[in-house]
């Protein structure tokens, strides 16, 4: 079945040639703040949080307070955000004021330009982080421009390395592959891979008009399928059994995911109690290998 699915997604797959890693003082828009208080003690244990806030989400402070109330995100050590903005207007870009409630650095990079500002991702950290890296992703026929951030955390004395991307939505799952496949083939060996990563459950025709499971006789569930890849490489996801991370129009869809290199996957949620975008955030557990 997913063999066939395969070759049926292949069909129409046009990607632009994809770019290379750039040093984030390279790339104009980036924003980098370290903590007021890094963490300099590393129990073994990191926890990873990953949240896409929509359309850049609801005010920092609303965040931080959904943060704060819920036991597993309150104690995340790293935070990945997918759809944040940044304006010029303003004292600093949007993750950097959340960073600063939630007592962490952060590393914010623009994907595209958003009126008279930026739309992007970011990584908070209470850990130090170096070595930032951003990626354009291969870009997808007639979508918005896609990319991946990487950055090295100092875990006190072991170095793990952090990448957060946000992905198509309405492509099939050999340009999904094609899309993710630069900013992971290379991850270094202890690392862990997080984001929004659009694995919806269709298969999409003249890339806008989805097929619903219920009309194919095949496996669609991208999810399962970017599990399968990631597994390939030598990437375990600690998130896949946590469930359904949105839902809309009735239908129920894994998107959102960690997955791990040399880091153990432990105990970790969806927390839904969190209703501040169409997505819910997502954390888990990873214990370093000894």
């Amino acid at each position: 079945m997913r063999i066939w699915l395969l070759l049926v997604a292949a069909c129409g797959t046009n990607l632009e040639p994809s770019a290379a890693w750039q040093p984030a003082e390279n790339m104009p828009g980036t924003s980098i703040g370290a903590p007021a208080n890094a963490v300099s003690v590393f129990t073994g244990t990191l926890r990873v949080a990953t949240f896409n806030i929509q359309d850049g989400g609801a005010p920092p402070d609303e965040i931080a307070r959904a943060f704060g109330a819920d036991p597993g995100l309150a104690h995340a050590d790293v935070v990945l955000l997918q759809e944040e903005e940044a304006f010029p207007e303003e004292a600093a870009p949007r993750a950097a004021e959340l960073a600063q409630l939630l007592g962490m650095g952060w590393f914010y990079a623009p994907a595209r330009p958003l009126d008279s500002g930026t739309f992007g991702d970011a990584i908070l950290s209470r850990f130090p982080m170096s070595e930032l890296e951003v990626i354009d992703l291969p870009h997808a026929e007639n979508k918005l421009q896609r990319i991946a951030l990487r950055a090295a955390l100092d875990l006190g004395g072991t170095t793990a390395y952090v990448t957060n991307m946000h992905l198509d939505t309405t492509i099939n799952f050999t340009t999904r592959v094609l899309q993710i496949h630069p900013a992971v083939i290379d991850a270094p060996p202890c690392s862990f891979v997080g984001g929004d990563f659009n694995t919806n459950p269709y298969l999409w025709e003249h890339g806008d008009v989805p097929v619903v499971p219920d009309s194919v006789v095949v496996d669609t569930d991208q999810a399962t399928l970017l599990d399968d890849y990631m597994t390939g490489l030598g990437f375990a996801n600690g998130t896949a059994s946590f469930g359904d991370t949105e839902t809309k129009d009735g239908v129920a869809s894994r998107l959102d995911s960690v997955y791990a290199r040399q880091l153990v996957p432990g105990a970790g949620a969806v927390v839904r109690s969190v209703a501040l975008s169409d997505h819910w955030p997502v954390w888990v557990d990873l214990k370093i290998q000894p």
